[in-house]
């Protein structure tokens, strides 16, 4: 099966909050510390609240080569384009805060089909 994935990029810079914040979520959520995300820490991450679907989704988004994991750029990069897309510096930070804290990937509506 082919992959149909459109990203919609955005060059769009991320205010400084937000960068902290994105920079922040991403450590959390790699455990080993190796600068990449892997499924196994996306489910650990969201251990006891859908954790499956929900790295299943954020893969799904963030995961433009599709090679398993999920670099700090990729991160960035798919945040960015949130922002870009009409999300305020206020509604990111909120958001990112909640899915640290252990909420369901936000499906943000970004431009992007996935």
């Amino acid at each position: 099966m082919v992959s149909t994935r459109e990203y919609k990029k955005s060059e769009v810079e991320l205010p400084d909050e937000v960068q902290e914040s994105v920079s922040n979520f991403f450590q959390k959520m790699d455990q080993n510390g190796d600068g990449k995300i892997e499924r196994e820490e996306a489910v650990a991450f969201w251990s006891s609240n859908f954790a499956k679907i929900n790295a299943a989704a954020m893969f799904n988004e963030v995961d433009e080569d599709q090679d398993g994991s999920i670099s700090e750029g990729e991160f960035r990069s798919f945040f960015a384009n949130v922002f870009g897309s009409g999300y305020t510096t206020v509604e990111l930070i909120e958001e990112i805060s909640e899915m640290m804290c252990g909420s369901s990937w936000v499906d943000f509506d970004d431009g992007r089909t996935t």
